[in-house]
């Protein structure tokens, strides 16, 4: 059974929360954590609405639990208020908000948005704590950090390789037709490798190779097409500005960061703003959003992106106290999801005034109606689960995958639920740098999905409701900020994410590992559900470790890995 415990730090861990180093954020957080939990609705405002009830049934929506992070005094450490209607507003108080309570109201920025940079996966209180565990060799950051220097991400030599980038590119289902699409996502973990590498060495050769992977493609791409149009844009969307962000950060010779900043705002926000996205597709969305948000510092876009994980995250992983059904996936009707008008509010005090909207480049060129008959929007299901208020119809293999602890896709396959997971937490840590926490309301949530998933990677066979077969494909590396922030952070006990850490994640070393045969004679006779592995690996319902680089993995092992341990 899960336990979720708060603990209490001793004396000397005390003395560090008014101290400085990576210790302050992450430890102060423990000691006040049920504290912000417990005020975080009079936080927000004592005369804002209330949030929605719990799901007794498939009409009602998700309370909005996100929690204000405080510092070591108390203090919120996001600054960001609104007045609506003369009320005002923190962040976590907006978040609370539905189109009905903003519609013609006046909105005032009263206090600016304070955006954290580096602040994307790790701060740089977090990044210092890296560099320093790296220079005096100690493990596992050592060898974590040669493992990524011996990439071929990381090689000083990338620009040698790099092929010019198509002005638009495109992509099929499964990478069919591809023009550009693969070459993309690898420059942009190159372009993010290559930021890391010149922050950990200061070598400026690694600085020049990030920054002209991203000037080349803001000067080149114009637009992405195909059946995989908007997920080719969160893709590179989720990895480009964690890149962009920490050299903006670090290195202050860089004199084209707004550049890239335009080229985000004209080619990434339009075709991702309010799309209509089911599964690890949404969550990928989101993940986007919001990353660009921070790297433009675009009030409206980290705003969505929050507004976005809120309502969906319990709408895609399912507790059995939702009730006999998961929530329904409304939350991209337009009595939850935030209005154009309100976000551009949000924006109207600092939003380049040379610059067009995203918002109405959106409208001009990404609504429904123009990209009606065209596959690749989930708009069909979505629209039929709400008018039918039947929950059932985006979610696989339902209702006997309505499992405690299951997603939406489990039913599909195990990697796509990965994929889910990664972008799930990607945006809730870098929204927990710029001192927002989504991990805290998503806990229970969060924590029953991965030691079910780790049971059902490891040995666990589903329940006998389960009556579609599950499928396997790749396990991906994705565990390690999850678990540093609930395990190590706050203590939680996920013995079977641990054990999944320990004997199989953390001894592939970020390598691609296969099974010793992956036909049917593959199969471990003792458990036939599984494969086999070479050794030291056990049998695993996985035919394959996929290896622990890009944006599904984003360097965990290195950036995440007992970052909050000791």
């Amino acid at each position: 059974m899960l336990s979720f415990p708060h603990p209490v730090p001793k004396s000397n861990a005390m003395k560090k929360c008014i101290g400085s180093g990576v210790v302050l954020p992450r430890i102060c957080a423990v000691i006040l954590w049920l504290a912000s939990i417990s005020t975080a609705f009079s936080q927000a405002t004592a005369g804002a609405p209330a949030s929605p009830p719990t799901n007794a049934d498939a009409t009602q929506t998700a309370s909005i639990d996100a929690v204000m992070r405080v510092d070591g005094a108390g203090k919120e450490m996001q600054p960001y208020r609104v007045k609506v209607n003369d009320k005002e507003y923190n962040f976590v108080g907006l978040l609370k908000l539905r189109p009905s309570d903003t519609a013609g109201a006046q909105i005032e920025v009263t206090v600016p948005f304070k955006f954290t940079h580096p602040g994307e996966l790790n701060d740089l209180d977090e990044m210092n704590f890296i560099k320093e565990k790296i220079q005096e060799e100690k493990e596992p950051w050592a060898s974590e950090f040669l493992r990524l220097k011996n990439s071929n991400f990381a090689k000083p030599s990338y620009l040698d390789k790099m092929a010019h980038p198509p002005s638009v590119i495109s992509s099929g289902f499964s990478g069919a037709h591809a023009i550009g699409a693969f070459e993309e996502m690898r420059d942009a973990n190159a372009a993010y490798a290559q930021a890391l590498m010149f922050y950990f060495t200061g070598d400026k050769t690694y600085a020049h190779n990030a920054e002209s992977i991203l000037e080349t493609y803001a000067a080149t791409v114009t637009s992405h097409q195909g059946l995989n149009w908007y997920l080719l844009v969160s893709w590179a969307g989720s990895v480009f500005p964690v890149a962009a962000d920490l050299l903006h950060a670090t290195d202050p010779d860089w004199k084209n960061d707004r550049v890239i900043a335009k080229w985000f705002n004209d080619v990434f926000l339009p075709p991702l703003h309010d799309r209509l996205a089911f599964g690890n597709r949404e969550l990928a969305v989101i993940n986007a959003v919001g990353a660009i948000g921070v790297y433009n510092e675009d009030p409206a876009a980290f705003y969505e992106a929050c507004n976005h994980w809120v309502n969906y995250v319990p709408e895609y992983y399912y507790l059995t106290e939702d009730g006999p059904a998961p929530r329904l996936m409304n939350y991209w009707t337009p009595e939850i999801t935030t209005s154009d008008d309100f976000l551009k509010q949000l924006d109207s005090a600092t939003f380049s005034k040379d610059w067009q909207w995203w918002i109405d480049q959106a409208n001009q060129n990404y609504s429904v109606d123009k990209r009606r008959g065209k596959l690749g929007d989930d708009s069909t299901a979505l629209n039929k689960t709400v008018k039918t208020n039947d929950p059932s119809v985006p979610w696989t293999g339902a209702p006997g995958t309505y499992v405690n602890g299951y997603t939406a896709e489990n039913g599909r396959d195990l990697g796509h639920v990965e994929v889910a997971f990664a972008s799930t937490i990607n945006f809730a840590e870098i929204a927990w740098h710029q001192g927002i926490d989504l991990y805290a309301s998503s806990a229970k949530r969060l924590t029953t999905f991965m030691e079910s998933l780790s049971a059902l990677r490891l040995c666990e066979d589903p329940p006998a409701s389960v009556t579609v077969p599950l499928k396997a494909l790749g396990m991906g590396q994705v565990w390690e900020m999850a678990y540093d922030h609930y395990h190590n952070l706050l203590g939680m006990d996920l013995p079977n994410t641990t054990k999944l850490l320990e004997t199989v994640i953390r001894p592939a070393k970020d390598n691609r590992m296969y099974s010793i045969d992956q036909s049917a004679a593959g199969h471990d006779p003792d458990h036939p559900r599984l494969w086999k592995f070479p050794p030291p690996f056990p049998s695993l319902f996985a035919t394959v470790i996929t290896e622990g680089d890009g944006w599904v993995s984003s360097y965990q092992s290195l950036t995440h890995r007992d970052l909050h341990a000791h």
